[in-house]
């Protein structure tokens, strides 16, 4: 499937520039890392690529047949309902409602069965964040965007999500993760993106996936960071 492409994106918010000509492209198939400071247009990017706000100018390719899900860092899950229920209820939404589907999404997420009828309320974010990713792959999306998802996760729950991300991409699923945890970005991307004051200022390209792959990614955002200080 053809990429999805951006093409000098820009957007202002009350004479405010969130994004300056940004563009950048995503392979299918490719887990592309998002990085940048607070306010450094991130979510901005994301609200445009899922078509939440309109760029003042630039354009945004989205190949037809391609489909989105898409986790936010707070997803809003009914309390009261069950795993189970939430879940159907993607399915219905994209017309794939079976017991079997549903199964399936939950173990693909790895919630344990003695979990899935339970209330939504009872559960860890840990857990919560694995219903709302089962809630987002429903449909079979050809991309995932999410936007900190390992975000107030213990070190466990962060290993267990991430070797579910892996195997999501294993199976074809093309990623656009925004995240704060280099070290996550580092293990699970193939490139990232780092963006400053609305503008994208490098890409870092991931192949060892590596600690020290990590401490250099870090080091060039305390570097980029640290300008709005001088």
């Amino acid at each position: 499937m053809p990429a999805i492409v951006c093409q000098h994106i820009h957007k202002s918010y009350h004479h405010t520039c969130s994004l300056h000509d940004v563009s950048l492209t995503l392979e299918q198939g490719s887990v592309t890392g998002l990085l940048g400071p607070n306010g450094a247009g991130k979510s901005t990017l994301i609200k445009c690529l899922l078509g939440f706000v309109k760029p003042d100018r630039g354009t945004i390719i989205t190949p037809a047949g391609t489909t989105i899900g898409y986790l936010p860092e707070l997803a809003r899950i009914p309390p009261s309902l069950s795993a189970w229920k939430m879940v159907q209820l993607a399915c219905q939404l994209t017309h794939t409602d079976s017991t079997d589907q549903i199964s399936s999404l939950l173990n693909t997420v790895l919630l344990a069965p003695r979990h899935w009828h339970k209330p939504l309320g009872t559960f860890s974010k840990g857990m919560r964040q694995r219903v709302a990713l089962a809630y987002a792959i429903a449909g079979q999306p050809n991309w995932l965007i999410l936007d900190e998802p390992m975000s107030g996760l213990d070190a466990m729950g962060r290993r267990q999500f991430l070797d579910i991300l892996l195997d999501l991409n294993a199976r074809g699923t093309g990623m656009l993760v925004c995240s704060h945890i280099v070290p996550d970005l580092v293990r699970l991307c193939n490139r990232v993106l780092l963006i400053h004051q609305g503008s994208m200022i490098d890409t870092i390209h991931i192949s060892a996936h590596s600690m020290e792959e990590a401490a250099m990614l870090e080091n060039r955002l305390i570097q980029t960071a640290g300008h709005d200080f001088e």
